[in-house]
C-alpha cells in the first residue's frame, strides 16, 4: 500500500476501477476519518456511523467499475455521505411512525396470528440467511449483532485487522439486507393494517 500513499485522487480511482485492492485500502485510509466525523456530526451515534461508512466504501468497491466521478473524490464521498444521512433520517422516521401506530393500538400487534406468522417467517429466513454467510462474515455478524461487540473488539479476539471484520460485517449486512428486503416489507405492512 506504501506505493499509493502520494498518488492523486485521480491515480487511485484508475486503480480501483482496475480492481486494486491496495488503492481501495489507499482511499479508505485517505477518507474514513473525514467522512466518519461529517456522519457522526449528524447521527450521534457511534455504532450508526460506522454501519454508514462501511456501507459507503464496500459499494464504492462493489461498484468500483461503474463509477463516473466528475468532481473530486472526497466531494463524490461526501456528497455520498450526505445522501446516506438523509436516507438514515428518512427510515428512522418510517421507524418512529410505525412505532407512533404500535402505542396508539389498544391491543398490542403482535397479538394478530398473521402478524405473529410474518415475525417468524422474518425470524426463520433471518436465521437462514445468516447461516449461509461464509464462516468468518457469519462469526462477524454474530459478534456484532449479537454479542454486541465493537469491530476493534471483534477484530482483537479473532485476532484480524478493524479493516477486515470491518469488511466482513459489510458484507453480511449487505447479503442480509438485500435478501430480506421482501420480508421486511411483508411484515411492515401486516403490523400497519
Amino acid at each position: 500500500m506504501d506505493s499509493f500513499l502520494f498518488y492523486t485522487d485521480e491515480v487511485l480511482i484508475d486503480s480501483l476501477r482496475e480492481g486494486n485492492p491496495q488503492a481501495f485500502e489507499c482511499i479508505y485510509n485517505r477518507y474514513w476519518s473525514i467522512l466518519y466525523h461529517q456522519a457522526y456530526k449528524r447521527l450521534k451515534s457511534k455504532e450508526s456511523t460506522e454501519e454508514l461508512i462501511q456501507d459507503l466504501f464496500t459499494d464504492l468497491w462493489h461498484r468500483r467499475q461503474d463509477l463516473l466521478i466528475k468532481s473530486s473524490l472526497e466531494a463524490y464521498l461526501r456528497t455520498s455521505v450526505k445522501y446516506l444521512v438523509i436516507q438514515y433520517f428518512q427510515k428512522q422516521q418510517v421507524r418512529n411512525r410505525y412505532w407512533a401506530y404500535y402505542q396508539s393500538q389498544e391491543e398490542p400487534a403482535t397479538s394478530c396470528t398473521e402478524e405473529v406468522v410474518a415475525l417468524h417467517e422474518l425470524e426463520s429466513a433471518l436465521q437462514q440467511q445468516v447461516s449461509s454467510l461464509s464462516p468468518q462474515s457469519k462469526l462477524v455478524y454474530e459478534l456484532s449483532r449479537e454479542h454486541h461487540l465493537s469491530i476493534a473488539e471483534i477484530a482483537r479476539k479473532l485476532n484480524i485487522s478493524e479493516k477486515t471484520a470491518e469488511n466482513h460485517l459489510g458484507r453480511a449486512l449487505k447479503v442480509l439486507r438485500r435478501s430480506l428486503k421482501d420480508y421486511v416489507t411483508m411484515l411492515i405492512f401486516f403490523l400497519l393494517q
